[in-house]
């Protein structure tokens, strides 16, 4: 059997283009049809969902409901809240630290890499005085800054995913001017060109991204840990997604390129082969294209809300079977072999793949300008070598029960799902039609606080003038 752990914030997120939960910011709404992709995925290619049954209690048993084909887990039955508690220590070992106009500190720097974008601090005047100001680096109404705003809503959500789970992170971050100086009360800027130079501290945005970028944090450390003692695969919201290869990147000690290499080996050509990211034979990925099955099935029916019902019929097909067949053997292969003779018996079925996800794309993709869309299914599987990088049970002096479905003759690895955000959001805006009718039943939070995306353009990044000054 094959399982999906997937995490409350893509629920969510699907609830959201359900029009079931509001909104509070149209900039998120393009990440949510990437989170929803992702869980049809999962829903179509897995034998078993599951879901950690810690949400809002008030909402709880409505979104069962929504979702009655899931397995959800108390986190209290099965000790999972230890886990919680140790992701809460691991995230609030954090140091954020913003140095001349960027994220500095290992754990963000790597997370921005990985989302390819690029998020900067400036000094802006408002009333006279300068303050500390967050923006994208690209141009006004660039493809570059839209998606900068797309990702900024997500990451501000996480606040959003806190307050459900009843817990709060801190926004604190230490502040360093381009030439190392601490920036605190009395701070004025070198070589201003307003006033004095006079600083009034950050902007209302700053603390509340770094927070949610915190408990995004803790979230993927949190499943990362789950899906390691339940022995599931990770389906995470996308945000969350890029963070999960960082940490487990610096736990299992892959090395600092790991994440350049993901990116590197998915952004461009279609490969039919396993790829060994890790030189040490603990990590390897492979990647099946798929059409967008949410956006075929909008143009079906026309109706968000019959998509989780349409997918459910839809994985009974015989294709869909076959495939879940097929991976789960690929899964066998790596549970029971080294990952060297694992990539040869693998690559046969990658290959039979191939061909059905080929097929798949003529029957279930839809025409653009652009051509057929795609998304691609980027697998990493973590061997259980890989895995002693992790915490263990006995470190934790705590064990946790596993469910009565959930029972393994043996240890094994767990796969990871990770995505090229910044390719997926491109296809978003590339559907038309179908973009347009999974959002249709989005409801705005008008009483919400949103966050207004602003830019630097990079020509002028580092120069002075009377309304801004770099960090």
């Amino acid at each position: 059997m094959t399982y999906a752990l997937v995490d409350n914030a893509t629920l969510t997120a699907v609830q959201r283009i359900l029009g079931q939960v509001k909104t509070k910011s149209r900039d998120s709404v393009d990440t949510d049809i990437v989170a929803l992709e992702n869980f049809l995925q999962a829903v179509l290619f897995y034998d078993q969902i599951i879901a950690i049954d810690d949400y809002i209690p008030r909402h709880r048993d409505a979104r069962i409901k929504s979702f009655n084909f899931v397995n959800f887990l108390r986190s209290a039955d099965y000790n999972l809240d230890a886990l919680a508690a140790k992701a809460s220590e691991k995230s609030a070992e954090l140091r954020p630290e913003i140095r001349g106009g960027e994220f500095v500190n290992e754990d963000f720097k790597r997370l921005l890499e990985l989302l390819q974008t690029h998020i900067i601090c400036t000094w802006d005047v408002s009333s006279s005085i300068y303050y500390l100001t967050l923006k994208g680096l690209a141009e006004k109404n660039s493809e570059e800054f839209e998606k900068y705003g797309n990702l900024a809503a997500a990451i501000f959500s996480e606040l959003g995913d806190a307050a459900d789970s009843g817990k709060r992170t801190s926004g604190d971050v230490a502040l360093f001017d381009r030439y190392g100086q601490p920036i605190g009360s009395g701070y004025k800027i070198p070589g201003a060109k307003w006033g004095d130079g006079s600083t009034g501290g950050m902007t209302g945005a700053i603390k509340p991204f770094v927070a949610s970028l915190v408990w995004l944090a803790n979230r993927s450390i949190f499943y990362s840990l789950v899906a390691k003692y339940l022995q599931a695969d990770t389906f995470l919201y996308p945000i969350r997604q890029a963070y999960q290869q960082h940490y487990i990147s610096q736990s299992c000690n892959y090395g600092q390129n790991y994440p350049k290499r993901i990116v590197e080996s998915f952004s461009s050509t279609f490969s039919e082969d396993i790829i060994a990211i890790q030189q040490g034979g603990l990590a390897t990925a492979s990647a099946i294209d798929l059409p967008i099955f949410g956006a075929w099935m909008a143009r079906q029916t026309g109706d968000p809300a019959t998509l989780i019902t349409a997918t459910l019929e839809l994985r009974e097909r015989s294709e869909f079977q076959e495939a879940r067949e097929q991976l789960r053997e690929v899964r066998r292969l790596f549970d029971e072999s080294d990952i060297g003779s694992a990539n040869k018996a693998v690559t046969k079925i990658i290959v039979d793949l191939k061909k059905a996800s080929t097929d798949m794309r003529t029957k279930y993709g839809i025409k653009t300008k652009q051509g057929v869309p795609v998304t691609r299914l980027v697998h990493i599987y973590n061997t259980v070598a890989a895995l002693k990088g992790l915490p263990t049970l006995p470190d934790y002096n705590f064990s946790v029960k596993l469910p009565d479905f959930l029972k393994f003759d043996k240890n094994r690895g767990f796969s990871s799902v990770y995505r090229n955000l910044t390719h997926d959001l491109s296809t978003t805006w590339s559907l038309g039609e179908a973009r347009d009718i999974l959002g249709s039943r989005v409801i705005l939070d008008k009483e919400a606080f949103v966050y207004n995306p602003k830019n630097e353009d990079p020509i002028y990044r580092k120069s002075h003038s009377p309304i801004k000054s770099p960090m």
